[in-house]
């Protein structure tokens, strides 16, 4: 906000109450916060932020939120990195990349989070793409079956305990860091950074979270063919 009142980066901001609703502008969002901030906790149907360095530029961050009224009390929320923001060879990024993901949800139980790189920012995750899941059926169930994983994935509470806690989790030696959250859950870091995410990071994620994942053999989807997952089926795998 200080670069916006100094001419030196744009913001573009607004939030939706419901599908019929129009949709209400705050610019400059500088001076548009509060009012905002307000917006939100009344939990719209949608709201974006797009922050750029050329007005109406690509955006080097885009935080997207949802409140999936149909399926309440579920709520969806993305931060999508621009190019410019970060490499994801880079340790520093990705590391307070991952230390963020820690700190928005340590009081909270989420039901599911990940990061990672080369997947569409929609509500499907890696596993309801390729195992042909429909979101509401993996939304409802996701504190009975893990919804997905990536580079860094967040296990609720209910599925952590199944896995024998944090420390259970950290000695399967298929993560670089677990991070206990206070109100319950686990952030699972695979790799020091997403680049280092190869395949063998993916079996060793898959095999550490197999007792919870989604029954099923994945399916190739041609639409998406950067998904990262391992090609098993986790009810079945390893006899």
């Amino acid at each position: 906000m200080e670069q916006e009142s100094q001419g030196g980066a744009f913001f573009s901001a607004r939030t939706r109450a419901d599908e019929r609703a129009p949709s209400r502008e705050f610019h400059p969002l500088s001076t548009g916060w509060e009012a905002m901030r307000q917006e939100l906790l009344l939990e719209p149907e949608t709201a974006h932020v797009l922050y750029m360095r050329e007005y109406l530029g690509r955006p080097l961050v885009h935080v997207r939120s949802s409140t999936i009224r149909v399926r309440r009390p579920n709520a969806e929320a993305q931060l999508l990195f621009g190019e410019e923001v970060g490499g994801l060879d880079d340790l520093e990024f990705c590391s307070r990349a991952v230390e963020f993901l820690v700190a928005a949800l340590d009081h909270v139980n989420p039901a599911f989070a990940w990061l990672g790189a080369y997947a569409p920012a929609t509500e499907e995750t890696n596993l309801d793409w390729v195992l042909n899941r429909r979101v509401r059926d993996s939304v409802r169930e996701a504190r009975k079956l893990l919804r997905g994983y990536s580079w860094t994935t967040v296990c609720p509470g209910e599925l952590s305990e199944r896995l024998g806690g944090p420390a259970a989790l950290a000695a399967t030696g298929a993560f670089h860091e677990v991070f206990p959250l206070a109100a319950g859950g686990v952030v699972l870091q695979a790799t020091r950074t997403a680049a280092e995410y190869s395949d063998d990071a993916v079996r060793r994620v898959f095999e550490a979270l197999r007792p919870v994942l989604p029954p099923g053999t994945p399916q190739f989807d041609p639409a998406h063919p950067d998904l990262r997952y391992f090609p098993a089926d986790a009810s079945r795998f390893g006899g």
